[in-house]
């Protein structure tokens, strides 16, 4: 068994089934208890004075029986040790085996992001690939290798044992790192079911060693997370494992890595259209300990740099830059934010995909359309949405059109869809809504005196058969408040401004959203457990405002009307940009579709045509690989759940669609930090105390030096020669006693 965690030496035994005979160190034990035979007093004159005699030195010859007894004990067991052939090891990379006993070797690596840093020329990843080589080079013919790539999710690149090292040795060669945070909960019961099922594959190998390459990254083996861990029974596989398998840690990181790394990067504009002024922000974050000077900061757009400015880190401070940038082109536009570069360049970038837009497209459906200026539902809302006036080369296209045009409009060319006191619906138009919400369109729902709520929940809240459900909230019952006059009392709580929507008026109650009168509005009975969120709600504490993300896109259902029907919202100053917050945020959701984490899945959709088009999807790193888009309401939808590289992927569809559609997948920040756990923390907290093996392999250069042949000490001959000492002690002592012979 191996010793403790912070023991850097280690013992075996090449013969462990020779210790049986130290059973034999009990044979001169028992001979002199034996010897102690009693004897019947018999009173004798003559005896009594010799006896006298002998009492004086009887202290004396029990010291000298006593010393011949450990000398004689110690010889059989020195003899036995000697025989058993023990030996000591420091800094083991291959353990021993018994002679003639085949090892499954499992090697589990580190996929996490700081095993990316750069010490010297090579990362700890590149290290980690050339000891697991070494290890495999070390081990004797016969051994059995498996290989595991410690990711999210884990990988695992050799399954079953591979009994011939030169393609094992080809599988680490080829093997890259991801950029994925690391799973060690998963990748250990990965681990665990491959030794279960190599112990009925291949019963030959019947030892087993797990080795972990790591750099014990707080991000990865966090001690915070390890109740989570125990929950997940991590501690008790960790357990199981150890009681048949050695696990040994090498431990690949350094004390004092600093790094500095652009954590988030977003454009603070609600959309970004051609020629407007747009602003770009990125946060940067320098993990260490001193402030690091004049740090090199760069804007890119599609590859070329736009701008640069230099500014100083302070150690573990977010600090934000902005970039104010136009852009002359629609499309999907590639935005990054580079630090100049340091030891983990993984990152040192940050990327994102901005989609850029001729203008903002919003269908305005007009539920109770009117001849005359602002008499119909939706005249004040159309006003609202591009008070510049809402034509052809403005930053917002509104098209007003009455309901009967639901049911024929190509509603694939809008962003947005707002929908003023619509009366019901059919299941072909809330079929049409699905599908333009699920693609990340933005629907917006504005209630009032025609709208039929038990239509609206029946035909978009889900309450019909095989229905589709994008209403946040029930609707009930007309809640009538027409005694509201205005004044200097709140009518409305905006919720503590949490919600997007309202955030704009924090600090800001001199606009009148809290003064608003609402004279009437239909109840909304958000379901229990439900994802929506309330914006904002009457006084009486009433939703007023609900909205929820459906699919891809967002909803947003308004409990009143968009005229002054109802309220006197429309006449109010905080009109306007209430209505601009909503566009807003059903319209950020497209560009979160094209912004992921790593490791999270690419969805998006393509015009029904693409069902038939050849699609690629490019990531990255690594190959082209095709995607087969699924009929989905009435779209062309693609998901890629295969984004373990940070960067740019692309989707091409080939005709009749001739398109392209980018994404960006993002590190997760926490990566960035170059913190490290304790050995003793990793024992203890993570792994609950199971016995483990601790190596520093990179901090002894001899080890390099020998190849991967640990340094071994044996001990048999020093235990021999011992042997031989004690027996001339044992001559000596027993006839200096006068015990000789006996």
């Amino acid at each position: 068994m191996p010793f403790p965690i912070w023991i850097p030496l280690a013992f075996g035994l090449s013969t462990p089934a020779m210790l049986w005979w130290l059973a034999a160190a009990a044979v001169p034990i028992a001979i002199h208890l034996l010897s102690r035979r009693r004897y019947r007093d018999l009173p004798w004159a003559a005896m009594e004075y010799l006896l006298a005699a002998m009492r004086r030195s009887r202290r004396r010859l029990q010291i000298e029986q006593l010393l011949l007894l450990v000398v004689r004990t110690l010889i059989v067991v020195l003899l036995v040790l000697a025989m058993a052939e023990p030996f000591l090891e420091r800094d083991r990379l291959v353990a021993a085996a018994p002679r003639g006993a085949r090892t499954h070797r499992v090697l589990v690596l580190d996929g996490s992001v700081s095993m990316d840093y750069r010490a010297a020329e090579t990362s700890r990843f590149a290290e980690a690939r050339e000891l697991a080589r070494q290890i495999v080079a070390a081990s004797p013919q016969g051994d059995g290798f498996t290989l595991v790539l410690m990711s999210t999710p884990p990988r695992v690149v050799v399954g079953t044992p591979a009994l011939q090292p030169a393609e094992f040795l080809a599988a680490i060669d080829e093997i890259v790192m991801p950029h994925a945070p690391a799973d060690p909960a998963g990748t250990f019961a990965r681990v665990e079911d491959l030794l279960q099922e190599a112990r009925r594959q291949q019963p030959a190998l019947t030892r087993e060693v797990v080795y972990v390459l790591t750099d014990l990254g707080r991000s990865t083996w966090l001690p915070e997370e390890a109740a989570a861990l125990r929950e997940s029974d991590f501690s008790d596989r960790v357990a199981r494992l150890a009681s048949r398998s050695e696990l040994v840690v090498v431990d690949l990181g350094e004390e004092g890595a600093e790094n500095a790394s652009v954590i988030d990067l977003a454009v603070t504009d609600p959309y970004v259209t051609v020629g407007a002024s747009v602003s770009i922000e990125a946060q940067l974050k320098l993990f260490g300990r001193q402030t690091r000077r004049d740090q090199t900061v760069e804007l890119r757009v599609d590859g070329r740099r736009v701008a640069g400015r230099q500014l100083d880190l302070p150690p573990g401070v977010a600090v934000a830059v902005t970039f104010d940038h136009r852009f002359d082109a629609p499309g999907d536009r590639i935005v990054e934010v580079r630090l100049e570069g340091d030891r983990l360049p993984l990152d040192d970038v940050r990327r994102m995909v901005v989609a850029v837009k001729p203008a903002v497209r919003v269908l305005c459906i007009d539920g109770r359309p009117s001849g005359e200026s602002f008499a119909g539902a939706a005249d004040y809302l159309a006003v609202a949405l591009a008070p510049e006036d809402g034509r052809p080369g403005g930053v917002v296209e509104v098209d007003l059109v009455p309901e009967s045009a639901l049911a024929e409009i190509d509603l694939a060319g809008y962003d947005a869809l707002f929908l003023a006191e619509v009366a019901q619906f059919t299941s072909g138009e809330a079929q049409r809504l699905a599908a333009f919400v699920h693609n990340g369109g933005g629907l917006v729902f504005f209630l009032g005196e025609r709208v039929l709520a038990e239509r609206y929940n029946r035909e978009l809240g889900g309450e019909r058969p095989n229905g589709v459900r994008l209403l946040p909230a029930r609707i009930g019952g007309v809640v009538r408040r027409d005694d509201v006059q205005p004044g200097p009392a709140a009518w409305l709580d905006p919720m503590e401004y949490e919600h997007p929507v309202v955030a704009v008026f924090r600090g800001r109650e001199e606009a009148g959203l809290l003064t608003t009168p609402v004279r009437r509005h239909l109840r909304l009975e958000v379901p229990p457990d439900s994802a929506a969120q309330v914006a904002l709600a009457t006084a009486a504490g009433e939703p007023l405002l609900v909205t929820e993300s459906v699919g891809r896109g967002r909803v947003a259902l308004v409990a009143t009307s968009a005229d002054p029907s109802w309220t006197a919202m429309p006449l109010w100053p905080s009109y306007v940009p209430v209505v601009q917050e909503l566009l807003a945020y059903v319209v950020a959701g497209q560009a979160e579709r094209q912004n992921v984490r790593v490791g999270e899945p690419l969805e998006g959709s393509l015009p029904l045509q693409g069902i038939d088009a050849n699609v690629l999807l490019r990531p990255p790193l690594g190959a082209t690989e095709p995607l087969r888009p699924r009929d989905e309401d009435g779209r062309a939808a693609f998901s890629y759940g295969e984004t373990y590289f940070a960067g740019v992927y692309t989707v091409e569809a080939g005709p009749p669609l001739d398109r392209v559609d980018r994404f960006a997948a993002q590190l997760d920040p926490a990566e960035s930090d170059l913190a490290r756990i304790t050995p003793e923390a990793l024992r203890g907290e993570v792994f609950g105390g199971a016995p483990v093996t601790y190596l520093t392999h990179w901090e002894q250069p001899s080890v390099a030096e020998e190849g991967t042949r640990p340094r071994r000490g044996s001990l048999a001959k020093g235990l021999l020669y011992g042997v031989l000492a004690l027996l001339l002690a044992e001559t000596l002592l027993a006839w200096r006693f006068g015990h000789y012979g006996t």
